[in-house]
């Protein structure tokens, strides 16, 4: 029942927010909001000094909390009450005592640091502070956020061990130390404790296997760009396509059909053959010079059989011709065919590290690839379908997007589990935010090959 109720009580948080003036919507699913709230010009004590933070974006989670998605230092705060709060300042002063508590405790743990003769770090401005614990991987760092507690680095003796319990991952130091060196001993021998407790839990692993997820009982709808004047107008036809599980957007040209791209990406594509100043063949190859684009389905529409054009569209790449005068009833089978089985990787992957966060992941994951369909994620935690946080750090932004999990691999020894999620659902432009850094990546030539998985 709860699960039910979800949606309806987000549309009361969206009217709630917008009662107090604040731009916010209802991601995909019904199951959060995403609101933008901006914040006066007090500045935040920071490890670099006041900092002024003109708005923050949270999501809301449940009915009666809120996290905070960007920017960045934001996200590092634990969940905040809303229940009791009647307009945008009472958010903003919520927000600002979690971060005046979280300051807090990180001065004090300074403190702490600093007198047992450690100079802290912050690294890129979050609030924590590091230390090195002088071991061959300097990568390995102690983080503390209070007095008297260390989260442990993942790499050195950690690297690809899968912990029994997210507990774990914190350490809880002798409250007799009074040197540095004492503190950086104590935490490598946890370390190697933890590690040798691992390995004796860890039988021999399975090889690696593919597990395919169970196909889900309402299956997403097949996002489809039909292109052409019309193709483009026709309502009924769209309404038609969209009964039988597609998500349509209509434009009337090949220009307009790249730019869709640039904002968003489709499955399939239906195009018209004859266009206003263009064929349509000439739309296969405009788009695969996009970034982050394979070989995406392109069916091709005729009013009536032409054998040369046929030719040309099979020469030109294209997943089908078809002639003659076609209503949804008729296309949408064949349609859902080429949506299912495309030729090849629709969008291709892009090797990049980035953090990652959501349901399941008791800690940040990192990704060994990204696309516009999805991410393959290294973890040792679990995840299941819900809303994700994906970190970018060249930008500073934080794009929330509505995943499933696709299937898990795993791995050899205690290495983390490989997890391949699809996003369903972006809000706002933060799909655009997404290709726009996918173009960057393809600029310095990272993508991978598109063969494997059709993703």
């Amino acid at each position: 029942m709860a699960t039910k109720d979800a949606p309806r009580r987000q549309l009361v948080l969206k009217r709630r927010f917008e009662a107090m003036g604040l731009e916010c919507e209802v991601l995909a699913g019904g199951q959060t909001v995403r609101v933008t709230l901006p914040l006066g010009d007090e500045p935040f004590a920071t490890p670099e000094g006041p900092r002024k933070i003109p708005a923050v974006r949270f999501v809301t989670v449940g009915h009666d909390r809120i996290k905070c998605v960007a920017p960045r230092a934001m996200f590092y705060l634990p969940f905040v009450r809303i229940v009791e709060c009647a307009s945008a300042a009472d958010l903003e002063a919520r927000i600002r005592a979690s971060w005046s508590g979280r300051w807090q405790a990180l001065c004090r743990a300074r403190s702490w640091l600093e007198g047992l003769g450690i100079e802290p770090h912050s690294p890129a401005a979050t609030p924590q502070w590091t230390f090195p614990l002088g071991l061959e991987d300097e990568t390995a760092c102690g983080s503390v956020v209070e007095v008297g507690r260390v989260v442990l680095p993942s790499s050195g003796p950690l690297s690809g061990v899968a912990l029994a319990s997210p507990e774990e991952r914190v350490f809880a130091t002798d409250a007799h130390l009074t040197a540095g060196a004492e503190l950086q001993l104590a935490v490598t021998l946890r370390l190697e404790s933890l590690a040798r407790g691992a390995r004796r839990r860890s039988g021999p692993r399975a090889p690696l296997r593919l597990e395919p997820k169970p196909v889900p009982k309402t299956p997403r709808p097949t996002p489809l760009l039909l292109v052409g004047p019309h193709l483009a107008r026709d309502a009924g036809f769209h309404e038609s396509l969209r009964l039988r599980g597609f998500e349509v957007c209509g434009v009337n040209s090949i220009d307009a059909a790249v730019d869709a791209f640039r904002k968003r990406s489709f499955d399939l594509v239906l195009a018209e053959t004859r266009l206003d100043r263009a064929d349509g063949v000439e739309l296969i190859p405009a788009l695969r010079e996009l970034p982050g684009i394979g070989t995406i389905p392109v069916a091709l529409i005729d009013d009536s059989p032409r054998e040369s054009r046929r030719a040309q569209a099979k020469e030109a790449g294209a997943s089908a011709y078809m002639a003659g005068n076609f209503h949804a009833a008729r296309l949408a089978p064949a349609l859902a065919r080429l949506a299912a089985a495309p030729r090849g990787r629709r969008f291709l992957r892009y090797p990049q590290a980035l953090a990652v966060s959501g349901p399941g992941c008791m800690e940040s994951a990192v990704t060994a690839s990204i696309g516009r369909g999805g991410l393959f994620l290294r973890t040792h935690d679990r995840p299941t379908d819900g809303l994700f946080s994906i970190h970018i750090p060249e930008t500073g932004r934080t794009l929330p997007v509505e995943s499933e999990v696709l299937y898990e691999l795993a791995s050899v020894g205690t290495g983390p589990l490989g997890v391949g999620l699809r996003f369903c659902a972006f809000g706002g432009k933060d799909e655009a935010a997404l290709i726009e850094y996918l173009a960057s990546l393809k600029t310095h030539g990272r993508a991978e090959p598109p063969s494997g998985s059709a993703r």
